[in-house]
C-alpha cells in the first residue's frame, strides 16, 4: 500500500488503535530522514502515502497527546505496582515511532520525562526497567538533536551499582539482569548528552580515587565508569583543558599491555578528540600513535604478536563493562580522522603507522591480526566519508570552518588508504576482500582522479592472471562497487583533467572491457568469480535508464552490439543453471521448497537483482527477444537442481513486463501441467473421476517418477514466477 497509492485504501479506523497499522513502513530507506517529528514536513515515507490516507495521518499528534495523557494518568504515586500498568502504552509508543507520526515536540519531551520517572520508581521490579529502558533509548537516540532535557547521572549510577555491582541477588533470573545491564547502559549512553553542566567535572572526581593504584582491580571499574559516564556535550566543555589531557594520557599509560584498559581509554580519548576541537594534541601525537600501533598487536620477526605479559582483568569486571579481546579498531579510527586537520603533523604520523600495518595487509602475511586489520580499514573510510559529510553541509555556517579538510588533506588521506587498499585487494580473507572493494568505492566519489586510475590498472592485471581467481574475483568486484563513480567521472566535464596525456574515455574504456569479460565469469565450479560477476552487471546496468542497439555518440558503450551482448549473457546464463548442482543432496522421492537453491539463491541477492535491473533496462524490442529466448529455455529444460533459480528468472521477466511475461511464460505452463495430468489415474477426489471400490482394491494410484517430477518443478517455478502478475493473472483463474 506504501508503493503502490494508486490501489491502496483508506486504512480501517480502530477503536482501540490510534495509528493505522497498516501503513508502518517495513523498510528503511536510504534516502529518508526524520523531518515529521516537532517539525513542518511530513516525512518521506507519508508523503508517498494516498492522499485520503496521508490526510489521516495529520490526526496522530493530537493521539499521541492522549496517548501521553493516559500514560501519565495510570502511573499513580501511591501505589508502587501501578507501574505495571503503564508497560501497555509502550507498544502504542512503538507504533508511533514506527509509523514516522508528526507529533509536537513538547509531547515527546513529556515521554521522556515520565519515562525516567518511572525508571527510576521501579527500583527492585527489573521487568519494568528493562521495558522502559529500552524504548527510551529509541526515543533519546532518534530524536537526540531535537531535545532540551537536563538528565541527572547519579540517579542512573545508583540503580547500576544497586542491581549489578551489589552482593544481593534478586528473584530475577540471569537472563533477566543480563537483559537489564543491556538496557541500563544504553539508557546511560544515550543520557549522556543530556548530562547538565558540571557532570563532567562529578563524575571524573567520583571515579579518579579508584584508579589512583593502577595494580588494584578497582582501577578497571574506575575506567569503565569513567567510560560509560563521561559526558562530551557542549555543556560540559570547559572540563577538558590540555591540562585533563595530560593527565589522562599518564593515565593510560600506568597500565601497559592490557587491551581492556586500552579499550577503555581509547573510547575516551576518541569522543574528546571528535566533540572538542579547541584542545591541542599536536605534542601528544607521537604517545597517541605509539600506543595505536602497540594495540594491534602484529608480530615482529618470529614473535607472536600477543602482549608478553598481559595483565589480567576479572572476569566480572570483563562482563560489566564494554571490552573486546580484539583491537579497539572503531576507537582508533575515529581519533585518526578527526585528529586530520590544516597544518597538523597527523597526516605523517599516520603514514608511518601505516608503513609500518601495510605488510599485514598482504595475502602471505595473514594471521589472527587480519580481522582488526580490517575493520580499521572499514572504520577509516566510513568516518572519514562521515566527517567529510558534515564539513560539506555545513561549510557556510560553521564557525569553525577554517579547521574543516581542504583538497591536500583529503588528497594526502585517500594516498595513504590506497597503500593498505593495494596490499589488502587480493586477500584471501572473504571480508578483506569485500572491505577493501567498499573502501575503494567510498574513496572514488573523493579522489576520483587517484582512485579510479589504480582501480583501472588493478583490473587489467587481473585480467593478465585470470587463473588466479580470486585476484580476478576482487577485481571484478572493485569495480562493480565503483560503477556509478565510473560513469560519472566519465560523463564529467573534469574527466580530461584526470588524463591530460588525452584519453578521456579510459574509465568507459574499463567499462566495456569488464561487461565483455564478465560473461566469461558465469562459471557453475566458481560461486565467488559468478556472483561477483553478475554484481557487475547489475551494478553498470544500473546506471542506465534504457538498454537498445542505437549506435550513435550518445548511446552507451557504442562498440557493443547489446543485441549480440544479450544473446551470449543468456547463453551463459541458461548453460550456468543447466549445470547447476543443489547445495544440498536431494534423495529421490523426497520434495524440496521452491525457495532452496543453489549459491546463487543462498549466497546472496545479485542473481536476482542483476536479471531484475537488466530485463527493466531493456528497450521494447530487445525484451521481447530476451523474452522469447527464455520462454524456449523454460518449455524445453526441466531443471530439478535449479528450480528457485528458473522461478527468479520467470520472475523477473514478470516484474519487468507483466502483460508479455505471463502469455509466454505464465500460460504455457499452466496448459503443459493440465495436460501432463490429463489420463492419469483418478481417485475421485476433487470431482474428476469415480471412485470405485475396484480401483482402491487393486493398486493405488500413481504418477510415473518422471511425470511427477517434471510437474512437480513446473509447479514450484510457477510459484515463483507469479508473485510480479498482478491484475494479468486474473484472466487464467480458471
Amino acid at each position: 500500500k506504501l508503493l503502490d497509492p494508486v490501489d491502496a485504501a483508506a486504512p480501517q479506523k480502530s477503536s482501540s488503535s490510534p495509528v493505522a497499522i497498516d501503513r508502518i513502513p517495513r523498510a528503511k530507506s536510504p534516502v529518508s530522514r526524520v523531518v515529521g517529528f516537532g517539525g513542518s514536513d511530513m516525512h518521506l515515507y507519508n508523503a508517498w502515502l494516498p492522499p485520503s490516507v496521508a490526510e489521516e495521518t495529520k490526526k496522530e499528534g493530537e493521539a499521541f497527546s492522549r496517548v501521553v495523557s493516559s500514560m501519565r494518568s495510570s502511573y499513580k504515586p501511591e501505589d508502587p505496582d501501578s507501574v505495571y500498568a503503564t508497560l501497555k502504552w509502550i507498544s502504542v509508543l512503538d507504533v508511533f515511532l514506527k509509523a514516522k507520526s508528526d507529533v509536537a515536540l513538547e509531547d515527546v519531551t513529556a515521554v521522556v520525562e515520565i519515562g525516567l520517572e518511572l525508571f527510576g520508581v521501579s527500583q527492585d521490579k527489573l521487568y519494568v526497567q528493562v521495558r522502559w529502558g529500552n524504548i527510551l533509548v529509541r526515543v533519546l537516540n532518534k530524536y537526540r538533536k531535537k531535545l532540551a532535557l537536563k538528565v541527572q547521572w547519579r540517579p542512573l549510577y545508583d540503580t547500576l551499582v544497586h542491581t549489578h555491582f551489589s552482593r544481593s541477588t534478586g528473584p530475577e533470573g540471569w537472563r533477566v539482569r543480563q537483559r537489564h545491564f543491556e538496557a541500563i547502559t544504553s539508557l546511560v549512553r544515550s543520557c549522556r548528552r543530556f548530562f547538565p553542566a558540571g557532570s563532567a567535572s562529578e563524575i571524573w572526581s567520583e571515579f579518579s580515587s579508584l584508579m589512583e593504584n593502577p595494580w588494584h582491580n578497582s582501577s578497571f571499574e574506575g575506567s569503565g565508569f569513567v567510560r560509560l559516564f563521561l559526558p562530551t556535550n557542549l555543556e560540559n566543555q570547559d572540563f577538558y583543558t590540555n591540562d585533563w589531557v595530560r593527565k589522562t594520557m599518564e593515565l593510560w599509560e600506568s597500565i601497559p599491555n592490557c587491551q581492556f584498559w586500552n579499550s577503555q581509554w581509547s573510547a575516551v580519548i576518541a569522543r574528546v578528540i571528535k566533540n572538542y576541537d579547541f584542545v591541542d594534541w599536536e605534542c601528544f601525537l607521537p604517545v597517541l600513535f605509539t600506543r595505536y600501533l602497540n594495540m594491534f598487536e602484529v608480530p615482529v620477526a618470529n614473535g607472536s604478536g600477543s602482549y608478553p605479559f598481559p595483565v589480567d582483568v576479572p572476569r566480572n569486571t570483563r562482563f560489566l563493562f564494554s571490552n573486546r579481546t580484539m583491537t579497539p579498531t572503531k576507537a582508533i579510527a575515529k581519533s585518526v580522522v578527526y585528529l586530520l586537520k590544516p597544518g597538523s603533523s597527523t597526516g605523517k604520523h599516520l603514514e608511518k603507522l601505516v608503513d609500518l600495518l601495510e605488510q599485514y595487509y598482504h595475502p602471505s602475511n595473514g594471521g589472527r591480526w587480519t580481522y582488526s586489520l580490517e575493520r580499521f580499514l572499514l572504520y577509516l573510510v566510513i568516518t572519514f566519508q562521515k566527517r567529510l559529510q558534515h564539513e560539506q553541509l555545513n561549510k557556510d555556517n560553521d564557525k569553525h570552518a577554517h579547521l574543516f579538510l581542504g583538497r591536500p588533506e583529503r588528497t594526502a588521506f585517500v594516498k595513504i588508504l590506497l597503500k593498505l587498499i593495494d596490499r589488502g585487494q587480493y586477500s584471501k580473507n572473504e571480508r578483506m576482500s569485500e572491505t577493501v572493494a567498499a573502501a575503494t568505492s567510498i574513496l572514488s566519489y573523493v579522489e576520483p582522479s587517484l582512485v579510479l586510475p589504480f582501480l583501472t590498472s588493478r583490473f587489467h592485471l587481473a585480467l593478465e592472471t585470470m587463473t588466479a581467481t580470486h585476484q580476478l574475483k576482487t577485481a571484478v568486484m572493485s569495480v562493480a562497487f565503483a560503477g556509478r563513480s565510473l560513469f560519472l567521472t566519465s560523463l564529467s566535464t573534469s574527466a580530461k583533467e584526470l588524463h591530460p596525456a588525452g584519453d578521456s574515455n579510459t574509465f568507459m574504456d574499463l567499462l566495456m572491457i569488464s561487461l565483455s569479460n564478465a560473461l566469461l565469469g558465469m562459471d557453475a565450479n566458481d560461486p565467488p568469480k559468478t556472483l561477483a560477476t553478475m554484481q557487475l552487471i547489475g551494478s553498470i546496468f544500473s546506471n542506465i535508464s534504457t538498454l537498445d542497439d542505437s549506435m550513435d555518440d550518445s548511446s552507451f558503450m557504442p562498440m557493443i552490439q547489446m543485441s549480440e551482448w544479450l544473446d551470449e549473457f543468456l547463453c551463459r546464463l541458461f548453460s550456468l543453471l543447466q549445470h547447476l548442482e543443489p547445495s544440498s543432496v536431494v534423495s529421490e522421492g523426497s520434495h524440496s521448497a521452491a525457495t532452496s537453491g543453489t549459491f546463487l539463491v543462498e549466497d546472496g541477492p545479485y542473481y536476482y537483482c542483476m536479471l531484475e535491473i537488466l530485463l527493466g533496462r531493456l528497450s521494447k524490442s530487445l525484451y521481447d527477444q530476451a523474452l522469447k529466448k527464455i520462454a524456449k529455455f523454460v518449455r524445453t529444460n526441466i531443471l530439478p537442481g535449479a528450480i528457485a533459480e528458473v522461478g527468479l528468472l520467470c520472475c523477473a521477466c514478470v516484474h519487468s513486463n507483466p502483460e508479455e511475461a505471463v502469455s509466454a511464460l505464465v500460460e504455457p505452463m499452466l496448459s503443459a501441467v493440465i495436460s501432463s495430468l490429463k489420463g492419469t489415474p483418478a481417485t475421485g477426489f476433487g470431482g474428476r473421476g469415480v471412485l470405485e471400490t475396484s480401483v482402491l482394491s487393486k493398486a493405488k494410484p500413481t504418477l510415473s517418477p518422471a511425470l511427477e517430477t517434471s510437474i512437480d518443478c513446473q509447479l514450484k517455478i510457477l510459484s515463483v514466477a507469479i508473485n510480479y502478475g498482478g491484475p494479468v493473472l486474473l484472466r487464467y483463474k480458471d
